[in-house]
């Protein structure tokens, strides 16, 4: 099987579906004999796999959302030279082993020419050496720093920044305002270790003094025990790696044990979803990093017009509110996704990426690039780092006070730089 056969196929091809041939059947899935090759004229297939359901759907629904209508904006302008684009939608549904099963349909029984994944770190982790063996680039939204480290490989993508920038933007901005006794609280899988990880890195770095640290499962009800562990005459932060309903929980039980009359909450980009009718006593003592700004009135105002533009698309208000029922969207993340679309057009149309036989000219032309404010890109200018694959862009801090969300520092992407620990450049495919 020498040089080239009928359709574009190589040897090494054979042997890399063989192989992955070989673990669908065994995971009970079948596939087409035969996976043929795009040609010029046939559509582009994208896979979008979004945790639509289980503990983080809030992320899922709007990931999908940003997905089709990005999708459905290229089409109507003709597709990417020239071809349409094909998508197919999985449901993740927060869950590892449901994510794999349904990676490996997109891409062995729909033919998908490149993955969108959800904002799941441990599904980007988990996927890494999957797409891999699968020839198959995979975009992920999750913020765990592993994802564009050790853990991930040429094939991975991220066009959002990760824990690390958040850390080092609060501790540039929050740190100078609380106090520096901080005790860890974190959800006991791979993003709520990584942020709690690289929050130890960035406060003791500042001067910080570490009181302890304790890991709850996903979906704890009751924090009181691990609450109770913390004397608050000894802590001036609790440093919270929570999401969404966990962190609510968090925050009311924490007002209601009269620990926040004493700390403040700090963590990542924890309330998406959240109102400050929702969290209650507790809003106003929770600083926060953003990867986007909810409230279109604190984006700044040169990229107002291009959001303006991706909100309509998907139906979102001014103040990140869903037009059709009023509830908070994961608009602080959900604009990645809409974004990632436009990573591929992009790479496309640099590299002349026709086929897979071409990801190695799609994975060169997108490393080291560099995109300006837009509408395919409304969260502002940023550049892909060409050794790991992750994108660099501004950083927010915020707070609640008085009601509202407000910015307290803007930390800028050329501050956020930290040495890479891998270089993928290197990698062979």
């Amino acid at each position: 099987m020498k040089g080239k056969k009928k359709g574009g196929w190589t040897r090494r091809d054979f042997v890399k579906t063989a192989a992955v041939g070989t673990g669908v059947m065994a995971a009970g899935i079948s596939f087409p004999a035969v996976i043929t090759r795009a040609g010029t004229k046939d559509p582009i297939r994208i896979g979008c796999l979004m945790d639509i359901t289980g503990a983080l759907y809030t992320f899922g629904i709007w990931g999908e959302r940003s997905t089709r209508a990005a999708v459905d904006r290229i089409n109507a302008q003709g597709g990417i030279n020239g071809r349409p684009i094909k998508l197919f939608v999985e449901d993740s549904a927060t869950n590892v082993q449901t994510a794999l099963r349904k990676l490996r349909k997109l891409i062995m029984e729909d033919r998908c020419d490149f993955i969108l994944g959800p904002c799941n770190s441990g599904i980007a982790i988990s996927a890494a050496p999957q797409v891999e063996s699968m020839d198959t680039i995979f975009f992920s939204w999750g913020t765990s720093a592993a994802i564009t480290g050790k853990k991930g490989n040429r094939y991975i993508f991220r066009g959002i920044n990760n824990v690390r920038h958040g850390t080092i933007a609060l501790g540039k901005v929050a740190l100078k305002h609380v106090g520096k006794r901080y005790y860890c609280l974190g959800a006991d899988y791979e993003w709520g270790r990584s942020l709690i990880a690289e929050f130890r890195k960035v406060i003791d770095a500042e001067g910080g003094e570490f009181k302890g640290e304790e890991f709850s499962p996903v979906g704890t009800e009751d924090f009181l025990p691990y609450l109770n562990k913390i004397n608050p005459k000894e802590v001036d932060i609790l440093v919270a790696g929570y999401f969404t309903a966990d962190l609510l929980k968090l925050a009311r039980q924490a007002s209601e044990k009269g620990l926040i009359k004493h700390m403040e909450i700090i963590g990542g980009a924890m309330p998406t979803g959240l109102t400050v009718e929702d969290l209650g006593p507790a809003a106003e003592h929770i600083w926060f990093t953003a990867y986007g700004l909810r409230r279109i009135a604190n984006i700044p105002e040169a990229y107002r017009p291009f959001n303006k533009v991706y909100r309509d698309a998907i139906g979102l208000d001014d103040e990140g509110r869903s037009i059709k029922d009023g509830k908070m969207a994961a608009v602080s993340y959900s604009w990645a996704a809409w974004e990632h679309v436009f990573w591929v057009k992009r790479g496309i149309e640099k590299s002349g990426w026709r086929s897979k036989d071409d990801n190695e000219k799609f994975m060169k032309a997108l490393e080291g690039m560099s995109v300006e404010a837009s509408v395919e890109f409304p969260q502002g200018p940023k550049t892909m780092r060409a050794q790991d694959h992750q994108v660099f862009t501004d950083q927010y801090v915020t707070k609640i006070e008085g009601g509202k969300f407000v910015v307290k520092g803007v930390v800028k992407a050329e501050d956020l730089m930290y040495e890479p620990e891998v270089d993928y450049t290197k990698q062979k495919i």
